[in-house]
């Protein structure tokens, strides 16, 4: 008290108490019995608690600490009686709001040793910064950084995959380098749309269009497309989009767009909770099967839930396809 007083004296009655009240920064005083003996309106908004329910009592009985919790602090608190300038850095508090809900907020914590004019720690000074949105960022950012990690990982399982399968067929290194490329530039198409959707799928009817349009160099009259709007999930988007590209890719080779009458029409429909398309080819002559398996062939082979019948037409192959939504092709988890 008569160091308050010689302090007042000395700046014009400049009341310390008084202005630390008015702070913006939180914080309280503790005794060496570990007693509040002053908290700022600060400290008391964002504790949700009054003076008087603070005034002269015990921290702990104050704020409940877990066991192992509590023992830390209380050391921290014990270092800082020992003149030592202590930290509690990020420490969750549940703190209960007036109408009863609990609200849990980051803290990081300061504890300043104070010295009477003997040289001794009467009291440690408690300065607190609210913390909560920059841990919670820290938080998303290493989400969004496994993320990324397991999304870099599944590609590089399904560009591998995808390059095993193409060298075993290809004839010759030309052929596999030409194909293999075209399968590349199909994924880069399909993983820019998703990243722009921010990894939510997409529509059918999008990846269909993408895709025959890429075989057709944008001439819209040569197919159609029917169906409701259905947006699939992650993995039936990339699954999805290799087998609409091989489709697509013999149809420039082989199938409707090899000929100047060639015409494509695709249908589909959701039916007892799977979704069927129907990709139908016309306008050609003589059509046969194939004498080998392709890498669509493969594919399909490596759905072992999906249902597909191949119809070699004389006009044109028709292909219906039967299958749950979330079939994956690479055993890639949903992410």
């Amino acid at each position: 008290m008569a160091d308050t007083l010689e302090f007042q004296s000395r700046t014009g009655g400049f009341d310390l108490v008084q202005a630390a009240d008015q702070w913006l920064q939180p914080m309280m005083v503790l005794d060496r019995e570990f007693c509040f003996v002053f908290a700022n309106r600060a400290y008391q908004r964002i504790m949700g608690k009054t003076w008087k329910e603070m005034e002269g009592r015990y921290f702990f009985d104050v704020f409940y600490h877990a066991p192992k919790k509590k023992v830390e602090v209380e050391a921290t608190f014990r270092e800082t009686f020992d003149g030592e300038l202590t930290h509690l850095a990020e420490q969750p508090y549940e703190l209960e709001q007036p109408d009863g809900s609990i609200h849990v907020r980051t803290w990081q914590w300061v504890q300043k040793p104070f010295f009477n004019a003997d040289g001794q720690v009467t009291h440690i000074v408690q300065r607190c910064e609210d913390v909560t949105d920059r841990v919670e960022l820290m938080r998303q950012n290493e989400i969004m950084s496994n993320e990324l990690a397991h999304r870099i990982k599944n590609m590089f399982s399904v560009i591998m995959a995808t390059a095993r399968i193409s060298g075993s067929l290809a004839d010759d290194l030309e052929g596999f380098i030409d194909e293999f490329n075209d399968r590349l530039v199909s994924m880069s198409r399909v993983y820019s749309s998703l990243t722009t959707n921010d990894w939510y799928g997409l529509p059918l009817r999008h990846i269909l269009k993408e895709e025959i349009e890429a075989a057709v160099h944008r001439d819209t009259s040569r197919y159609s497309l029917s169906g409701p709007d259905i947006t699939l999930s992650l993995k039936s988007t990339k699954d999805g989009a290799l087998i609409i590209h091989e489709l697509a890719s013999n149809a420039k080779k082989y199938g409707c767009f090899s000929q100047p009458e060639g015409r494509l029409d695709v249908r589909w429909y959701l039916e007892d909770e799977h979704l069927v398309v129907e990709w139908e080819e016309s306008g050609l002559t003589d059509v046969k099967p194939p004498s080998r398996k392709g890498f669509g062939s493969i594919l399909f082979h490596m759905l072992p839930n999906l249902k597909v019948t191949r119809d070699f037409r004389e006009t044109g192959l028709m292909v219906t396809v039967r299958s749950p939504i979330s079939i994956s092709i690479f055993g890639e988890e949903e992410a």
